[in-house]
């Protein structure tokens, strides 16, 4: 009898061991490297606010040769951030994410150049420096929209091709390569920007996206991942040096190149990019505007009566 409750006792562990790790455990890829651009998912760990939803979640970054979609197609991951032009056109092309939570409510890209951009029409038979995480099909469907005839130049990030003079016209981000050209001495007057935003390109970005079948068998633990990143975002815009020393701590565990004052204004302006301009508040969801400003330049009629708001919002 003795053996026999021995035996059961162990089954319970092993159980409820099997229980938290299969199903109340998360991991989180981020785009990549750890930066102010994740900020409220590291706070809301750190603080406790997932284990207060009572799910354990773990923070992982993508190697170099590695995206955030790929670690969760290939099930390393459970949720990812990625940008909603990403996102969409992976959904086209059969990859069954939906987004859970949207920070970004604008964009965030910049076009630097050493000539004046007037307009789109600047673009045309130009060589354009853009990062390398962004896939081609992205690429040549806002080519195809704007009626761009140019060449892609790909590079791996910073802003050093554009300071070298190796390239004319490199993308930027707001939140970090547009401040590291201030921060490489460079004024307003040496150079000419455009803000996608200029051209009709508003399309919100970071968002955050779990698999179709992971959000149908763990509902309320979707529910519970959102409630407490939302909390995150809120104490860290609520509490910056706190957050930045958070932050500054998972920097130095991950060998990050960078300063606490680049990760100042990263944070900063990643937060202002969060709020929605018309209501002037942080609603951490995709609005059904800009879900239809991102399918209108990105995706082709029968691709958009595929993708409804309602089956890829959550």
């Amino acid at each position: 009898m003795k053996r026999k409750r021995h035996i059961y006792c162990i089954l319970l562990i092993l159980i409820s061991a099997y229980g938290t790790l299969s199903g109340q455990t998360i991991t989180i890829t981020p785009k990549w490297t750890a930066q102010a651009q994740f900020a409220g998912y590291y706070v809301a760990d750190k603080m406790g606010f997932y284990k207060e939803e009572g799910i354990d979640i773990r923070i992982v970054h993508t190697a170099l040769s590695e995206s955030s979609f790929s670690v969760l197609q290939s099930g390393k991951s459970q949720a990812a951030v990625m940008n909603l032009s990403f996102a969409l056109t992976a959904r086209a092309a059969g990859a069954p994410l939906v987004n859970i939570m949207q920070t970004s409510q604008e964009n965030s890209l910049i076009l630097v150049s050493r000539h004046p951009l007037k307009d789109i029409s600047s673009l045309r038979h130009q060589e354009i420096a853009v990062w390398n995480h962004l896939s081609q099909d992205l690429l040549d469907r806002f080519a195809a929209h704007y009626e761009l005839d140019g060449k892609w130049i790909r590079f791996n990030g910073g802003v050093n091709l554009f300071l070298t003079g190796a390239v004319d016209i490199c993308l930027v981000g707001s939140y970090n390569e547009y401040i590291q050209l201030f921060e490489c001495g460079l004024k307003t007057d040496s150079f000419y920007s455009l803000h996608f935003t200029d051209f009709g390109y508003d399309l919100p970005e970071d968002g955050l996206y779990v698999t179709q079948p992971f959000y149908e068998s763990h509902p309320e633990m979707v529910r519970k991942l959102v409630r407490a990143s939302i909390r995150g975002w809120q104490w860290a815009n609520e509490h910056k040096e706190e957050t930045l020393d958070i932050l500054m701590q998972i920097i130095r565990e991950n060998n990050i190149g960078t300063n606490r004052y680049h990760q100042r204004k990263m944070l900063e302006e990643v937060l202002r990019l969060q709020t929605n301009k018309s209501t002037d508040k942080r609603t951490f969801r995709l609005s059904p505007e800009g879900f239809k400003r991102a399918t209108d330049i990105l995706l082709d009629e029968q691709e958009k009566k595929k993708i409804l708001y309602t089956d890829f919002v959550k």
